[in-house]
């Protein structure tokens, strides 16, 4: 008799992980959209693992940007570099396609991200999304403290004339 109720509990094994991968989806969901809103995740509980499990083939031949872009399609809100390097790894994602040296992909991989302001947004907080998950900040970041904001007048000497001329007093 346990034969035949092996497979009954087989079967439900497989439909309650559908069932816990689809609750994880949606903590997923909710945390990414309260994180877009400024407000802590609600639960604690989520990890990227559960949320959606990555094949070891996802991928594999695809462009970096692809990749990414799946991958956080996958994970439903913004990741650090580190995250969605190891997600690309999983994903069996082919490294010898870019040339980054095996020590500096992180760097390299976060460089790439920043760069490609078409499809990716960094966040404030060093994390990465999909740029159309955040349309109401087009146009409104600042430009970073480092750069200048405008040019300053050049000085110039003054003109032979000019020079000879006694400074004016005030009355």
């Amino acid at each position: 008799m346990g034969d035949k109720l092996s497979g009954a509990v087989e079967v439900l094994v497989s439909q309650l992980n559908d069932q816990m991968k689809q609750v994880a989806d949606t903590k997923s969901t909710i945390n990414a959209l309260l994180r877009s809103m400024g407000k802590e995740p609600m639960f604690l509980d989520v990890s990227a693992e559960q949320a959606s499990a990555i094949r070891p083939d996802l991928f594999y031949g695809k462009p970096l940007a692809t990749a990414v872009q799946e991958y956080l399609k996958r994970r439903t809100q913004a990741c650090g570099a580190e995250e969605i390097l190891r997600g690309l790894e999983q994903g069996g994602f082919d490294f010898r396609s870019v040339p980054w040296k095996e020590a500096d992909r992180l760097r390299s991989l976060s460089i790439s991200l920043a760069k490609n302001s078409v499809t990716f947004h960094r966040l404030p907080n060093g994390t990465f999304g999909l740029l159309s998950w955040y349309p109401e900040n087009i146009g409104k970041q600042e430009p970073p403290a480092n750069k200048k904001r405008g040019r300053k007048a050049k000085k110039t000497k003054p003109s032979a004339e000019e020079a000879t001329k006694p400074a004016q007093e005030k009355p």
